[in-house]
């Protein structure tokens, strides 16, 4: 009995541990002996997609017809969800040509091609996975957001007591047991039509890396393309081929991992052991990082693991290295520039010419390095050519996003179509002009460099809330931001920023995900979810500009304590009144 209470705790986070690795292990080891291992990755269920249906949304290979997972082709249209490649698998040419029938928010096709007006890559509610999983996933998403708000306010004013033993390993504990989750799931679940563009890719780049751009047609950045390099080399082998659909998950699902391990390790300096665990299960269990990886299968969550890696190193004062995370993320995804601004203030703020130089430096270096084996045999300025392909490829005023132009039911209006004396697309970019200038005043007012996650959260929530040609996908970094935000400037308002973002982005990921219906719905989950952003951003001005006056001194680790936000002569929430000291500027 002494033994147990002792070390009753450790047993059992051991055997959770080891239960969820031992049901990853045999959901790999069943599935790779079923039927399933030869469609899973490119299947879709009634909804529409790969194999499923016929006219808008019909799968490849005819109507009702499952695909082979050994279709090959060349696609493209990263986020834009056009292609042009072969469909092996039906026996015939298949071949859906860039432009050709596109729909808006679909791949090209006529219905019995790759997918048809309303799937793809910019996540068309056509080619969305089966609803088999959909009642489970909203389920446990209720259950994760009413304990966020449950806890939130239950410990609001209260010390979290953990014992010093046993804490690394309840650390990798939930860790292990997120990643194993993760990869019990991800086999069986069919996944968006992205999953076979990303496919696709692979194997072109496993071919030839160097002429991925001049055997095909995608405009993709260059810099994921080597992931999918490793994976379609290590796909192509007879040992793992069955498992494509889970490689090309596997960078996603361990970019979540890695992000929750950062935000820990970022918060174990700042706040309280209690804290820095609850914040690492916060994103480790978010269902909107749960969805976007392991079920759509798509790479956001390996672009935000770099832009949080660019804002920390930024804060740390290592600008040239953060200017190589910010170069890799704007060469991994167009909107990645949006992020920019953040780097540009705190240069500005230093005033001094040598980290201009490096961060110039870094930039370039990283560029070329990235570039160069997809250069040979290419115009000087195909990369530009390349991001102005992409940048005007959706000329629409939301393109599934649920944001302000949603509200107004602009889903899916051209951009061209005026409102009130503007287009769309010029209110959409004074909207980017005016969220951009007043992120910078608020840095200037703010004199300090741990002000950059909050600055970096409203350029993100900004331009998503109120910009054209926005996706559904691109508020995904808000919620790590918005915890980053909070351990830097210490006001637990994030935090609710944090869950608030977190519940936003699920119902619009999951809503465009699962559903069958037209692109032109205008349904309960929209209007809400457009309305609750635009009000979370205006929230968010309010903490910013609060955050903006005040002045925190950097603390080293305090108590498990959970106290008021700021600005107030309070410390806020994980620190202790000792090691926080507040003063407002006038």
């Amino acid at each position: 009995m002494n033994v147990w209470k002792a070390n009753g705790l450790k047993y059992i986070l051991l055997f959770s541990l080891i239960l969820c690795a031992v049901a990853s292990v045999v959901s790999l080891w069943s599935y790779s002996g079923s039927s399933a291992s030869q469609s899973a990755a490119v299947r879709q269920g009634p909804s529409g997609g790969f194999g499923g249906g016929s006219g808008p949304g019909g799968g490849m290979g005819g109507p009702g017809q499952p695909t082979n997972s050994s279709t090959e082709g060349t696609s493209t249209s990263g986020d834009k969800g056009t292609t042009a490649g072969n469909d092996t698998s039906s026996g015939g040419s298949g071949v859906a040509r860039d432009g050709q029938h596109r729909g808006p928010g679909g791949m090209s096709g006529n219905g019995s091609g790759m997918g048809g007006p309303g799937g793809g890559m910019g996540g068309g509610r056509s080619g969305n996975s089966s609803s088999a999983y959909a009642t489970p996933l909203a389920i446990f998403a209720a259950l994760f957001f009413g304990a966020f708000v449950f806890i939130a306010y239950r410990f609001r004013a209260r010390e979290w007591k953990l014992g010093e033993r046993n804490r690394g390993l309840m650390l990798w504990t939930v860790l292990g047991v997120g990643f194993f989750l993760r990869m019990a799931i991800a086999p069986w679940i069919s996944g968006h039509m992205d999953l076979m563009l990303f496919r696709n890719w692979a194997t072109t780049a496993a071919d030839s890396l160097s002429g991925f751009y001049t055997n095909g047609s995608s405009d993709y950045p260059p810099f994921y393309i080597y992931i999918l390099y490793v994976i379609g080399q290590i796909g192509s082998t007879d040992a793992f081929s069955p498992y494509m659909s889970v490689l090309l998950r596997l960078p996603n699902i361990l970019a979540d991992i890695v992000t929750a391990y950062m935000l820990y390790r970022l918060a174990s300096k700042r706040v309280g052991y209690g804290i820095s665990l609850g914040l690492a299960i916060f994103y480790v269990f978010n269902p909107a990082v749960f969805i976007n990886s392991t079920f759509w299968g798509q790479v956001d969550s390996f672009f935000t693991m770099l832009i949080v890696g660019m804002i920390v190193l930024l804060v740390e004062n290592r600008v040239g290295w953060s200017a190589v995370l910010f170069t890799v993320a704007v060469l991994m995804k167009p909107q990645g520039i949006i992020y920019g601004p953040v780097l540009f203030f705190e240069l500005l703020r230093q005033r001094k010419i040598q980290p201009w130089l490096l961060s110039i430096g870094g930039a370039v270096v990283t560029t070329i390095l990235v570039i160069l084996p997809f250069s040979w045999g290419q115009e000087p300025l195909w990369l530009l050519d390349l991001y102005k392909g992409t940048v005007g490829e959706y000329p629409y005023a939301s393109v599934n996003a649920y944001n302000f132009f949603a509200l107004i039911g602009g889903n899916y209006t051209q951009d061209t179509t005026t409102l009130f004396l503007f287009s769309y697309h010029t209110w959409g970019m004074i909207c980017i002009v005016l969220v951009t200038l007043f992120t910078w005043w608020m840095y200037i007012r703010s004199r300090k460099p741990q002000f950059a996650a909050a600055a970096a959260l409203v350029l993100i929530a900004g331009v998503f809330t109120f910009a054209s040609s926005m996706h559904e996908r691109y508020l995904f970094p808000a919620a790590a931001l918005a915890v980053l935000a909070y351990l830097h400037l210490r006001d637990r308002r994030f935090l609710w920023l944090a869950g608030g973002f977190s519940l936003t982005i699920f119902l619009n990921t999951f809503d465009i995900f699962y559903s069958s219906n037209s692109r032109d719905q205008y349904g309960i989950i929209l209007c809400v979810t457009s309305l609750f952003n635009v009000l979370l951003f205006g929230y968010l001005v309010k903490v910013v500009w609060d955050c903006s006056k005040s002045t925190t001194i950097e603390t080293a680790p305090s108590t498990d304590r959970v106290s008021p936000e700021l600005p107030s002569a309070r410390p806020a929430w994980g620190a202790s009144s000792q090691s926080v000291n507040t003063t407002i500027d006038s």
